[in-house]
Formats: C-alpha cells, structure tokens, sequence
C-alpha cells in the first residue's frame, strides 16, 4: 500500500455528504478501506463516532471512490477518516467540513 487519501467531503444535502476517496497501491490487492464518519464542534479532532464502513477492492493499483453517508449526529462539523488493511505508507487520512447549516459567532 502506497497511500489513501480522502480528497474532497461535501455536504449534499441537511444532513448527508459525501467522501471522495483515492487509494493507490503498489500490487493488485486486494486491499480494504475502512471509512470512519464523525460529527463534531472542533476542528482538527475528529469528534464523536457516526459509523463505518469498509469496501474491499482488487485487481488495479489505483482506485477512487466515492461514499456517501447519512449524518445522525450533532455540531457543525463533518469528518471523513480513511484507512486501509494492509496499512497504506501515510498512514491514513482525515478530511473535514463545515457544514452550511452552522453559524460562525
């Protein structure tokens, strides 16, 4: 595993969004990502849990993909955590938005 990153996190609707990934490695895998999805008031710390999931993949060295998820939890931020198994070099990644509904006082 060479990296994954999360490139981008939007907000796509109240209270859904949606991660683009990438993952690039140096064989034909196969290789599973575990997205972690977060809510929370801080930024630079993930916040509280708002669930998981993994999707496994082979037979390229390149892939990107795109996640959605329904948010459940509260605070004015969204987070995206990337990681994969085998470990990718970087480590991982963690992307976060604010979210349109907030107001900065």
């Amino acid at each position: 595993m060479t990296a994954v990153s999360v490139t981008g996190l939007r907000q796509t609707g109240s209270t859904t969004g949606e991660a683009t990934v990438e993952i690039t490695t140096d064989g034909t895998g196969p290789v599973t990502l575990l997205v972690e999805w977060f809510t929370g008031d801080e930024k630079g710390s993930p916040g509280a849990p708002d669930g998981s999931e993994t999707v496994r993949r082979e037979g390229d060295t390149r892939y990107t993909l795109t996640l959605p998820h329904a948010f459940r939890g509260s605070g004015c931020s969204w987070g995206a955590r990337a990681t994969t198994d085998p470990a990718a070099a970087n480590g991982g990644s963690l992307q976060q938005v604010f979210l349109r509904r907030c107001v900065i006082s």
